[in-house]
Order: C-alpha cells, then structure tokens, then sequence
C-alpha cells in the first residue's frame, strides 16, 4: 500500500436470528457513512438468489468504498465466496460474528407478537440449524450481541486500526 491510499474495507457482520447484527451493522454502516447492504432481506423482499447477489456484490466493491455487509454469511464456504470476491476487488475483509446466548435470543423471538412470533420462531430455526461458527482460520471478531454499540463500535474499530498500515 502506498503511503496516502487506504485499502476499501467491507465489514462483514454475521449471528443467530435476533442476536443484534442487524441492529449493529446498521449503527456501524450509519456512522461510517458507508453503505449497507443486506442480502437477507433483499432475497426475501426482491427474490434475490445467490448468484445475483454475488455480481450486485462485485459491481459495488468497484466502488471501493467501505461496504457493511449482512447476508449469506452463514456457513464457511458462503462466507469464502463472499470473501474472495471482495479481496478481487482489492479489499480487506473484516468477519464480524455476533454471539448472544440462546436465552436472550429467546426473550427477543418473544417480544414478537402474533403472526410475527410464529414468523420469529420459524425463521430462527431455519436459520439457526444453517449457521456455522467460524473456523480458527477465518480469524473473526467476536462482539456480544448484548453489549452497547459503543462497545461493540470500540471492539470494531480497534480491529480496523490493526489492519492499517
């Protein structure tokens, strides 16, 4: 890296359903003022599938700016896809997974009311049963989905200034 020119950075956030990544990228991305860019909502509201996320993902990370990025992050090899195109592009990928216990995410599912509890209690168990933990290699920061986002926020950008040169 040449002295002046920062590397574009894509933050990459992933957890249980309701463990508070969602509300953490969104903070994050807002103060960053970077954009942000869920693809487990814009599968489930435009019927997005995987290979057009991918390209959506490779046409902006020619932007090269910060990117926050939630979605398709479950699984190891998902998160190597998303990861290799990104580091294509020329950026430094930070793997961020949130950790909250089961308890928590339980009283969070049932703060839901109605058809959003059966909706809440469906999803997590879908979710939850595709979700791996990250491997040593991947080198992740874990944060507590029950911290501040101040905390959360400190933990983060300590991370980034070890990346900087």
């Amino acid at each position: 890296m040449t002295k002046g020119h920062t590397i574009p950075t894509a933050i990459l956030v992933f957890g249980a359903p309701k463990s508070g990544k969602t509300t953490f990228a969104r903070k994050f991305s807002s103060s960053l003022g970077a954009p942000y860019l869920n693809f487990n909502d814009l599968s489930q509201k435009y019927n997005l599938d995987p290979a057009l996320a991918k390209e959506l993902i490779a046409q902006i990370a020619k932007s090269h700016a910060t990117l926050v990025i939630e979605g398709m992050l479950d699984a190891e090899a998902k998160r190597k896809e998303v990861r290799d195109l990104l580091k294509k592009s020329g950026y430094l990928t930070v793997l961020i997974w949130i950790q909250t216990d089961l308890n928590t995410i339980k009283q969070r599912i049932l703060k839901s009311k109605g058809d959003d509890l059966k909706k809440s209690k469906q999803y997590f168990e879908t979710a939850y049963a595709g979700l791996e933990a990250p491997s040593i290699n991947e080198k992740p920061l874990v944060i507590s989905g029950k911290h501040t986002y101040r905390a959360q926020c400190k933990n983060v950008i300590s991370r980034l200034k070890e990346h900087r040169i």
